[in-house]
């Protein structure tokens, strides 16, 4: 017969192993939507750097593509997320 304590460790470990699986999917999307971000920001860079005169509107952009870029960046800092190849 087990005891309860035997009964809540096995749902712990139920729990840690749930929620290791959600980490790691979490961890996976958060480093493809890093990519998409870089992506987005270099491509408002090459507007900007291409483009005649000042626009408030391409550097509001830019600036915007920076700041999602960095964030997302510092979150995988965070999570001490690395993107090594596979």
């Amino acid at each position: 017969m087990e005891s309860r304590s035997d009964k809540k460790a096995k749902t712990s470990r139920k729990k840690k192993q749930k929620i290791g699986k959600l980490h790691k999917s979490y961890d996976a999307y958060l480093l493809e939507l890093i990519e998409v971000t870089q992506e987005k920001w270099n491509q408002h860079k090459n507007i900007a750097r291409k483009s005649f005169g000042y626009n408030t509107e391409t550097e509001y952009e830019l600036k915007k593509a920076e700041a999602k870029y960095f964030y997302l960046f510092r979150e995988a800092r965070h999570r001490n997320i690395t993107n090594s190849p596979k």
